[in-house]
């Protein structure tokens, strides 16, 4: 009987519990088989978060500290992160609100934006779960939709042509500030800094014409410097006036390790350090199989969102070899577009071809899933339908049991395997 075959307990079994949605999936390994487990590195959360937040603030990066900025009467516009997101915006904004009371603002001069870019709105409970119940309860909340036809100023061209158009209501705001988390981005880089701006509080043409930019071999995940996303975005956020930023570092736990404050591009980079130091990760050889999850909930909340693991465990499989990855997808594909594009799509080439005609955000996640497809078979182990999954390019299965079967079937019994149990954060580097 083969490793494929066994039913129960490998003889020396790696035994595995990893997060799956809201709860773990438990699952054997045969050890011989692991070349090696790409996660990432631990660093421990802050003593007190607040007070870092607090420090951050206070002695800001590249940029002068909100003291020298606020004035009484001064209106802001704080711009946090969406329900997709895992920043912990519930334990940064009563920090970034305090010190703006502090300064002498009402509460009425402050408005909290949820910077949905092209996703959809939040209902009063997800508002409440994402900034805290006191925030909630005592400041204006506002959701950015960025089809609504005229809510938006155009702000000119950055020099790659992209047509900067950005929420209204958030430009009647003397001051500016975007909260969110730093990481790894497929394709701009990272997350966090401008991307408060765009594709956070953009126009919808805006974002497409930004993401558009992906299709160039420099739009990397982990670079920042070249990136033609990132830089592009960056060139926007000047033109939209975002003043300062408050980004934190999460490590796997989804705790606060790391807080910078200050410019939107000097106070970004300096929080790059320690996410690399954690997520990046590096691999000596590909392997024939990939077993990945994202690290459950909420990046495992749809395809969509998903789709980040997907490509970070693309970059530590073969050419012709077996990704298995874990994501729940309670939510389904999470985008109508995006799931359009898949239902329409004949194969992996024509929905690549299609984007290369006709760029639409939502058409790129489908872009970026064909292109992994077609180097690699994608086994998917999901609560989507077998029609849907077939659709997106993958092959579904019930258990991780019976992926690892198919998997083996179709690398061999002696396949190496190489497992991230975190593939939504960890980024990996091949070898030189």
């Amino acid at each position: 009987m083969s490793r494929a075959e066994a039913s129960a307990g490998w003889q020396g079994a790696m035994r595995l519990e990893w997060k799956y949605g809201s709860s773990e999936v438990r699952f054997e390994i045969p050890d011989s088989n692991v070349a090696s487990i790409l996660e990432p590195r631990q660093l421990h959360r802050l003593p007190n978060p607040a007070k870092a937040i607090v420090e951050a603030m206070a002695y800001p990066i590249g940029a002068d500290p909100l003291s020298s900025i606020v004035r009484e009467g001064t209106r802001a516009a704080i711009l946090v992160s969406d329900k997709t997101r895992p920043c912990p915006s519930y334990e940064i904004i009563p920090s970034v609100v305090s010190e703006l009371l502090r300064l002498g603002l009402k509460k009425s001069d402050i408005t909290i934006f949820f910077a949905n870019g092209t996703h959809k709105g939040h209902a009063h409970d997800e508002q409440r779960t994402l900034v805290g119940q006191e925030i909630a309860d005592n400041f204006r909340l506002v959701e950015h939709n960025c089809r609504e036809e005229g809510n938006f100023v155009s702000l000119g061209k950055t020099t790659r042509g992209t047509e900067v158009s950005v929420n209204r209501r958030m430009l009647d705001n003397d001051l500016i500030i975007g909260v969110a988390n730093l990481d790894v981005h497929y394709f701009a880089g990272y997350s966090g800094g401008a991307k408060s701006i765009v594709p956070g509080m953009a126009a919808f043409h805006t974002i497409r014409q930004n993401h558009s930019l992906m299709l160039l071999p420099e739009a990397e995940a982990g670079v920042a410097d070249g990136n033609p996303v990132r830089e592009d975005l960056e060139e926007a956020a000047g033109l939209a006036g975002l003043d300062f930023i408050v980004n934190v570092v999460l490590n796997d736990e989804r705790e606060i390790v790391h807080v910078v404050a200050g410019h939107y591009v000097k106070a970004h980079r300096s929080g790059i350090p320690p996410n690399d130091y954690m997520y990046k990760t590096s691999v000596l050889e590909r392997a024939d199989i990939v077993v990945a999850t994202v690290g459950g909930y909420p990046k495992d909340m749809s395809l969509y969102q998903a789709q980040k693991g997907l490509d970070n465990a693309a970059r530590a499989v073969r050419d012709g070899g077996t990704i298995i990855l874990l994501a729940e997808c309670r939510e389904g594909l999470g985008d109508e577009t995006f799931e359009r594009w898949l239902m329409e799509a004949d194969s992996p080439d024509s929905a690549i071809g299609r984007l290369k005609e006709n760029f639409t955000p939502g058409g790129h996640k489908a872009f970026a899933i064909a292109r992994v497809a077609k180097r690699a078979q994608v086994i998917l182990v999901s609560n989507l339908a077998s029609n849907v999954a077939r659709r997106a390019f993958m092959t579904p299965s019930n258990s991780i049991k019976e992926a690892m079967r198919e998997a083996f079937n179709a690398q061999g019994r002696g396949a190496s395997i190489i497992l991230m149990p975190y593939a939504g954060s960890t980024l990996p580097c091949l070898s030189k």
